[in-house]
Formats: structure tokens, sequence, C-alpha cells
């Protein structure tokens, strides 16, 4: 059986983790209230924005070929986004082995992986799979960068994505992130950038007739519209995709610290009841002593 001191020092070891993961929840949660106001707030943008391009298809015949899915699609860029930081739960394990069954999937395929997060890069960088790019900057960082004026990382990412499609560098470009749904859960999610998903675009004898809903006058032209906004439409859809990660991330963060926290508790419970046994124990032993030593002088 372990000594008193021993006992004693475990508690205070567990008492200090306690009060790290007390810490790094409460830092989780605050973190957490301002991404979820983030990722919530733009979800409105994104969906009118989605909406508007989907109505401008149609006018846009010579654009068609972002709408359509090729016959034979031989190469494929995926982006995936993770966490740069651990201790958050399955979340990075869920996004990431989401984009594991995916790769298998398509597997006979030409596949490169461009990784934003460094959990992500960690996980693959080890193994068969291509890595065309590592973002070395934080997914937050990305994220904040498409508000500032300047340096704006997500339009730099997305024009590389369009360049590569019309040069036909990539036939597909999917992107893999987490959803967030509520504080405890969060689902893995993958979204088609190019071709258009959920977008139709009419072909053969159809073409062209699919025409904007209601009375509309485009200035200057649909083609030129749609040439501005495709590229805004893939920046609103990967800064949503930022957010809603790192709005799942610190979820699953506060989560699993909340969890350290209750479990530190527990573990302390029972180590202060060992230490209590073998004080008494140690004491009893003493008395004992104490009590045959006065009975052998008295003898």
């Amino acid at each position: 059986m372990e000594s008193t001191r021993d006992i004693k020092n475990r508690i205070k070891s567990i008492t200090n983790i306690k009060q790290i993961t007390r810490a790094m929840e409460m830092v989780a949660a605050n973190r957490l209230k301002k991404a979820e106001g983030r990722a919530l707030s733009s979800r409105p943008y994104t969906q009118n924005i989605t909406s508007i391009l989907s109505n401008l298809v149609g006018s846009t015949p010579e654009k068609a070929h972002f709408c359509k899915q090729k016959d034979e699609v031989k190469k494929i860029m995926v982006l995936l986004i993770t966490s740069d930081k651990g201790l958050c739960g399955a979340y990075n394990t869920n996004a990431i082995q989401h984009t594991v069954r995916f790769l298998k999937e398509n597997s006979q395929k030409e596949i490169s992986l461009h990784l934003m997060g460094k959990k992500g890069n960690i996980f693959f960088r080890g193994r068969k799979y291509t890595i065309g790019q590592f973002y070395p900057e934080t997914v937050e960082e990305i994220g904040l960068s498409s508000l500032k004026a300047g340096d704006n990382k997500v339009s730099e990412i997305v024009a590389k994505m369009i360049e590569s499609f019309e040069a036909g560098t990539v036939d597909e470009i999917h992107m893999f992130y987490t959803k967030f749904k509520t504080v405890m859960k969060s689902d893995p999610a993958r979204v088609r950038l190019l071709p258009l998903e959920n977008i139709d675009a009419d072909s053969g004898e159809n073409e062209g007739k699919k025409a904007l809903q209601g009375d509309c006058i485009l200035e200057p032209s649909s083609e030129a519209i749609f040439s501005k906004l495709l590229p805004k439409y893939l920046e609103c859809q990967l800064r949503q995709a930022i957010f809603e990660s790192l709005t799942a991330e610190y979820a699953a963060r506060r989560v699993a610290m909340i969890a350290a926290s209750e479990n530190a508790e527990e573990i302390i419970g029972e180590l202060t009841q060992v230490y209590n046994k073998a004080r008494q124990e140690a004491i009893t032993k003493e008395l004992l002593e104490v009590v045959s030593g006065s009975e052998a002088m008295a003898g």
C-alpha cells in the first residue's frame, strides 16, 4: 500500500490538474460564445449568396463548366479543416476519419490534400497520402483574415482553387470540416466546392432557357456578375466552414475539460478515502506500539 506521503502528493498533483482543466474550460466557454456568434450570424449571408448564384446559373451557359460534373474524374483536391491544438475530445478524429473514408473510396484517383490545422497535417504527413499544401497559419488566423482589409488568406486560397479548376489541374474540389449544431453535438461534413454542388446548370437543348426568378434586368451582364460572384460564393463557403469548425472545436474542448474536471474530482475523492484509511491505520499501529511498550515496561 502507498504511504500517506505518496497519496498526499498524488492528491496535490491531481488538484493542480483540476485547476488547469477548470481554467481551460472557462477559456473555451468564452471563445465558444464569440465563435458561435460569428458562425450563426454568417449563415444567412452564405445562404443568400448561394441562392443568388443558383439563379444566375441558367443565365450564364458559358459558365456551365463550373456547375457540371465531369464524366470522368481523375484528379481531386481535398481541403481538410482540423484544429491546431488538442484536448478537444474526438473533434479531430471524427473529421480525419470522415476524410479517410472518402480517400479510400476514391483511391484509384489522384488526390491532393490541402490541410488547414496542425492536427490534420500531423496525421497525414507520415502516411502514403499526397499533401499538396499545408497552411502554417492557424485556422482562426485564416478565418479572421477574411474580415480584415489587406491580407485576405481566404481570397488567396479561393483564387488558387478557381485557377487550378479552370486550368484542368483538378477535376473536383471537396472540403471537409465539422459543422456545429449544439454545444453537445457537431458532425463532420463534406461539401463539393467545384463543380458547384446543389446548383444545377442547364445543358443541351435547354441551355440558356433557365432565367432568374422574377423580372430582373442584369447590368452589365449575367456573365460578368457570375464571374464576380463565384469567388465571393466560394469565399463564403470556406469562411463559413472555418467558423463552424472553430465553434465545434471550442464546444468539444469545453465538454472535454468539463469531463476531465469531473474525473479529477472523482479521483481526488477516492484518493482522499484511501489517504484517510492509511492515516487511520498508521495511527492505530502507533497506538498499538505505545500500548505494547507500556505493557512490556509494566511487566
